[in-house]
């Protein structure tokens, strides 16, 4: 039997959370409620959409990811091929789980 793929949440959330800091406002999706209130809106409604990809459609987005990682010098290049290598695997092996959550705010003023 193939060796199930190994893994390694302190790397992964190092590299989340290094990509996140390269944006200018990585955690908006949270203030968007209060946003809303705070510019004159009411009845703000705010939803959330979980997409969930199992294949290796989102190996771009998780190369990238680790790129971003290893720009910052968060993990070296070596580490971030290591990641991205294990990440196909878990793809190819049907072992991946890649979420994405999708917020959408809806108010009126």
């Amino acid at each position: 039997a193939a060796q199930r793929p190994r893994a390694q949440p302190d790397l992964t959330r190092c590299i989340v959370h290094a990509r996140a800091d390269t944006i200018p406002h990585p955690r908006i999706t949270r203030a968007y409620r209060n946003l809303l209130l705070d510019n004159g809106f009411h009845d703000v409604e705010v939803e959330v959409d979980t997409a969930i990809f199992t294949d290796a459609t989102m190996q771009p987005l998780l190369a990238g990811h680790a790129d971003a990682a290893r720009q910052t010098g968060a993990i070296s290049g070596e580490r971030a091929e290591a990641w991205v290598s294990e990440q196909a695997r878990r793809a190819a092996s049907g072992r991946l789980m890649v979420v994405v959550p999708m917020f959408l705010a809806a108010a009126t003023r």
